[in-house]
């Protein structure tokens, strides 16, 4: 009898395996999309050590989703959003994926966090699940990885530290510059991108000090750099953690300049640091809050309207603007959409214009569309824009 009862359930284990495989594999029509829905996915962090951004991050997606459905939808469906929080782990990002994948069954997929994207982009690559505009970047194991089913938004991290201390060296005249790096992919995307602009102008790194994510206490770091000498760091951070950096090297009079990659171009970043955030430089690669765009006035509108108790920030902003693409790719994958028709009228977009991030560009080869950034700095508790737009070679 044991042996009997053994074998059913080893048999039902059996079962429930096959099952989840079909689910990944079965026909994607059949997964995302009703006559009235259409299912969109997002792993996000909302607990763990960046709630601020993943808040921010839901409330863009939501108030663009909000203001397509108030407007008819997409092809005549509803769009439903459904977010998962992963706390900001890579565990819990690929717990999160998967249930939005084989239980929820999701047409399509966004997120936020490089560590977490780098998880569920390995996943949703086997699952042939498209990943669109996750808000993150890896060289080596996003934007450039040639992933299929990914396609990215935002500007690979080596890139960005390229043009960030390459403009800084050239144009603030930084003679020893320094960064402060996460130990994953994107602290190593960080970490090569500093070496090539300074290799390029015949300088070296002269400190290059690292964290694990979740560091909260950042004395030995700026005690190395004020040690090195630097009078610029990179920050290579989260925006929370960039603000403890900073606030820990006042505590012992270290003052270089700093300037951190796009999430830190965020006004969140001036209310935690205050006084101490003037004159601080990032990379943008959104139209600035103060435009006068009718898409910038009608993407403000509706954040006040669909999330008042929100202030717009860059994360807002990027979200808002990355699920309004997601929204334009599923409209154009047709009246029956599918993940292959989502793709399809993905690669097709060479260039599509969005109204707030400029053109974005990708090809049957090449999934990697914005590579393009501008200059701001922290002037009167303010960002301003002081470059022009500056192109990756």
């Amino acid at each position: 009898m044991r042996i009997k009862r053994f074998i059913r359930q080893l048999a039902g284990v059996f079962a429930g395996a096959a099952l989840i495989a079909a689910a990944v594999q079965q026909p994607v029509a059949a997964q995302g999309v009703t006559d009235k829905v259409v299912k969109i996915g997002a792993y996000d962090a909302l607990t763990g050590p960046i709630p601020l951004t993943g808040k921010q991050m839901s409330a863009g997606w939501n108030a663009a989703v909000n203001a397509a459905n108030d407007a008819g939808g997409v092809n005549g469906r509803k769009i439903e959003l459904l977010i998962e929080d992963d706390g900001y782990e890579p565990s819990r990002a690929m717990a999160a994926v998967r249930k939005l994948v084989e239980r929820d069954q999701v047409l399509v997929m966004t997120g936020l966090g490089t560590p977490t994207t780098v998880v569920a982009a390995k996943y949703l690559e086997q699952a042939k699940v498209p990943l669109l505009f996750p808000m993150g970047a890896s060289s080596t194991q996003l934007n450039h990885a040639g992933l299929k089913q990914l396609f990215m938004a935002h500007p690979a991290y080596l890139t960005q530290a390229e043009i960030i201390v390459g403009w800084m060296i050239d144009h603030v005249g930084v003679k020893k510059p320094c960064l402060v790096y996460q130990v994953d992919p994107s602290g190593e995307d960080h970490f090569a991108g500093a070496k090539k602009a300074v290799a390029a102008r015949k300088m070296e790194l002269s400190a290059a000090e690292t964290f694990e994510r979740g560091t909260t206490d950042f004395s030995a770091q700026v005690l190395k750099m004020k040690n090195a000498g630097c009078d610029f760091v990179y920050t290579a951070t989260t925006l929370e953690a960039s603000a403890r950096l900073v606030t820990a090297a006042d505590r012992i009079g270290f003052k270089p300049k700093y300037a951190g990659f796009t999430t830190q171009a965020d006004a969140t970043l001036i209310k935690l640091l205050g006084p101490l955030a003037e004159g601080f430089y990032a990379a943008d690669m959104m139209a600035r809050p103060e435009s006068d765009a009718p898409a910038v006035k009608a993407y403000l509108a509706n954040m006040k309207k669909y999330a008042p108790d929100v202030d717009p920030t860059f994360f807002t902003a990027y979200a808002y603007s990355a699920m309004q693409l997601v929204i334009e790719a599923i409209r154009e994958a047709g009246p029956q959409p599918t993940r292959e028709k989502v793709i399809s009228a993905l690669e097709k977009w060479n260039p599509k214009q969005s109204e707030m991030m400029g053109p974005i560009v990708f090809s049957a080869n090449d999934h990697d569309g914005k590579r393009s950034l501008y200059m701001i700095q922290v002037k009167d508790g303010k960002w301003v824009q002081v470059s022009d737009w500056i192109v990756a070679k």
